[in-house]
């Protein structure tokens, strides 16, 4: 019997974890404007971010049983995968079909929240912009990759635009091991422009306007993505091992990655 599988996609939008006060002190860092303030909440994206909570929040609602009892397991024909936010069920159609609509049963009674871009029962398919190897390997997709090398250039996007490049960008460099928190003021710059409308102070369809600095450390990213994309495409596939510590990114477009990390400002 030919295996079929159904994909899906978790938002954790409503996750994050709260920093202890004894540790706070280990992540302050400066604003655009000079500002010194601490972390309360960790801002996702960065590599000690919380966003290891996302695999193991998917792994609960897949019911993957390193973290749930084997009584509430899957049936044993079917197989359940976590890569991030994804997760793909795989076995028999009707297997993948009946288990896939309990893993969404599941993540709605813990109000989760489950992405537009998913698969059921289907006998050819992706593993949401990640082809899962093994349980410890990963590599983009090729048509991921190709999305990344065509994103529209920076200083001349819509905020709308921005939204999806970053969240593109970081879900390319958490895969290839990159260190995002270098990174972090071009992704708080977008987040403040998404923020603006959520507030419905601008338009998604507005220009985003972001501070130079900003621009030249998301097309930095865009070229390490690049410079890794090129060198891989010319030898064989390199398969990305995701260690523990390590955070990741899930689909792009999300929202999560751009939630406000909130601060304490700081005297100097």
């Amino acid at each position: 019997m030919a295996e079929a599988a159904s994909c899906l996609d978790l938002k954790t939008t409503f996750f994050q974890v709260s920093l202890p006060r004894e540790t706070r002190h280990l992540f302050r860092c400066r604003l655009e404007d000079g500002t010194l303030v601490e972390l309360t909440r960790l801002p996702m994206g960065c590599k000690a971010s919380p966003e290891i909570l996302q695999i193991i929040i998917a792994s609960a609602i897949a019911v993957v049983t390193t973290v749930v009892h084997r009584l509430w397991a899957a049936p044993p024909l079917v197989r359940d995968d976590v890569w991030i936010g994804n997760i793909r069920i795989a076995g028999s159609k009707s297997g993948a079909t009946l288990w896939g609509a309990q893993v969404l049963r599941n993540a709605d009674g813990r109000r989760a929240t489950m992405g537009e871009d998913r698969e059921s029962g289907a006998a050819q398919y992706t593993f949401l912009r990640c082809s899962l190897i093994t349980l410890q390997t990963v590599f983009l997709s090729d048509e991921f990759v190709r999305s990344v090398c065509a994103m529209p250039a920076l200083n001349s996007s819509t905020i709308a635009e921005i939204e999806v490049t970053a969240s593109r960008f970081s879900y390319a460099a958490t895969t290839f091991c990159t260190r995002l928190y270098d990174y972090y003021f071009f992704i708080e710059a977008v987040r403040r422009r998404l923020s603006a409308v959520d507030q419905g102070i601008v338009l998604e369809t507005s220009p985003t306007n972001l501070p130079p600095s900003a621009v030249d450390l998301g097309e930095g990213l865009r070229h390490i993505n690049e410079n890794i994309i090129v060198s891989e495409s010319s030898s064989p596939r390199k398969r990305h091992q995701p260690p523990s510590s390590r955070m990741h990114r899930s689909m792009d477009g999300e929202p999560f990655l751009f939630q406000t990390p909130a601060t304490l400002k700081l005297p100097e």
